[in-house]
């Protein structure tokens, strides 16, 4: 009898053995070293002695911190189906595992800012145990996005990734923010003016480095951090890896063979052929430029040699601003520009602004009134008493005193309806097909000729330019 009952058991355990062997096994979850596998962009180190470039790794992304700017650099990650599950979504959380005596974000700093506190990895990318999406939820990976980016077309290309594995891909995913619209937290957490993500899309597979060719699809994508534009789609902010790095700084895909990356990170997702990239300047790299409306966008072959004025809000009240545009091909520093403002006719500027900082190639710069309404405020880089124009008032674009544009004409009171009864209570954007300014500022103007008009307070394309000559 004994015999029988070991013979019987030995039996079920062979059986039970087979069987497992034939069951599919799933996707192994991602792994701390799974998510640098195509490099460290800013070659961040995990050392208090680099606070603003602070390497944090966890099995759910791997990230660079700026202490001084309480936001991630970047943030990195591989996805796959095992990766993916059902647990539900935790709570925001304080990062207590960074260096003592830094600054930690806590969820309350957020409160009542107007801005979402929006993951780069995202929760629903780390569903397979509650330990995963509780890592999500830790504040060095939240960055301040607007309601209308984060909820619209940014969470609409999260939500199209996981398609992507789905439907039997793997990815490789580099997110963060660029620039900046001020700050939130008594000036503790940066507000980016962008944000922008690299995708590069794999088949499921193994030694992933080795597979990635000229031929793998990497998105590229670069959204302004704004309101009014919860209803676009998010490939109207295509752009290349080459242009981010620009924007950035950063070497992204730095473990891709350099022959490949030249392919890859010079093509605009859905196009046949790679962008040509612009001639380089001392000290920088050759970058390629994007080709639809995303921050920064295309550059078109017919560059000008200054910034230009690109876009005029005379709103209601003192909603009033001003966008200048780069579309010299590299990126600008504004040391040497000025903007002067002449009222009622006048010869005399009445007010002036020096500005400072730098502009990327295809991205804007917007002055604002200060006394302008949130929905204005938030999209300017600076405010200044040179936005307290009517419609009536000249203004001029010098770069080291010499004028390279000019809105209105300096000496002419066009009356209280300006320029063509146009540029008084009005929005108006310059016509896509003009690539540099006009530097006559007395000669006679007329808006209908290269500026399209909008009405009153429209300022959804505040912020957000681009050129397409004929």
């Amino acid at each position: 009898m004994k015999d029988r009952r070991l013979i019987t058991l030995l039996a079920l355990f062979v059986l039970g053995f087979v069987g497992a062997s034939l069951v599919q096994p799933t996707q192994a979850k991602t792994v701390s070293s799974d998510n640098l596998v195509l490099g460290n962009p800013s070659g961040a180190v995990a050392s208090s002695s680099y606070p603003t470039n602070y390497l944090i790794q966890r099995n759910q992304y791997a990230l660079s911190y700026h202490r001084d700017n309480g936001i991630a650099n970047w943030v990195s990650w591989h996805l796959d189906s095992g990766d993916i599950g059902s647990v539900s979504r935790s709570d925001f959380q304080t990062d207590t595992s960074l260096p003592s005596g830094w600054y930690r974000v806590a969820t309350g700093d957020y409160s009542g800012s107007g801005y979402d506190r929006g993951h780069m990895t995202p929760s629903g990318d780390r569903t397979a145990t509650t330990a995963d999406n509780q890592a999500t939820f830790y504040m060095t990976n939240i960055i301040p996005q607007a309601p209308d980016n984060n909820q619209g077309p940014w969470v609409d290309l999260e939500t199209y990734a996981r398609e992507l594995v789905s439907a039997g891909n793997e990815l490789y995913i580099i997110s963060g923010g660029a620039g900046s619209r001020g700050t939130i937290a008594s000036g503790k957490v940066r507000i980016p003016n962008s944000t922008w993500k690299i995708i590069v899309v794999l088949s499921q597979g193994s030694n992933d480095l080795s597979r990635v060719s000229n031929n793998t699809r990497v998105i590229a994508i670069n959204m302004p951090n704004v309101q009014g534009i919860r209803d676009n789609d998010w490939r109207d902010y295509l752009t290349t890896v080459d242009a981010l790095e620009s924007l950035t700084g950063y070497n992204f895909l730095s473990n891709v063979s350099t022959n490949i990356q030249n392919v890859i990170e010079a093509r605009v997702d859905g196009s046949t052929t790679p962008i040509p990239t612009a001639v380089p300047t001392s000290g920088t790299n050759p970058t390629a430029t994007p080709v639809r409306t995303a921050t920064p966008t295309p550059s078109t072959g017919c560059t000008s040699s200054r910034l230009f004025f690109s876009e005029y809000v005379e709103g209601s009240s003192n909603n009033k601003a001003l966008e200048l545009y780069n579309n010299t091909g590299a990126s600008v520093s504004l040391s040497g520009y000025s903007i002067q403002l002449y009222a009622n006719g006048s010869t005399s500027a009445s007010s002036s602004v020096n500005l400072s900082g730098s502009v990327a190639n295809g991205a804007t710069y917007v002055i604002a009134n200060a006394s302008a309404s949130s929905s204005v405020q938030n999209l300017a880089n600076i405010t200044s008493s040179v936005a307290n124009f009517n419609g009536n008032d000249a203004l001029v674009l010098t770069y080291n005193g010499t004028v390279v544009d000019s809105f209105g004409q300096v000496g002419n009171d066009p009356g209280s309806s300006g320029w063509g009864g146009t540029t008084t209570d009005r929005t108006l954007r310059r016509k896509a097909t003009i690539s540099a300014g006009d530097t006559n500022r007395s000669d006679s103007f007329t808006p209908s000729s290269t500026w399209d008009s909008y009405s009153l307070d429209t300022f959804s394309g505040l912020g957000n330019h681009s050129v397409s000559c004929p």
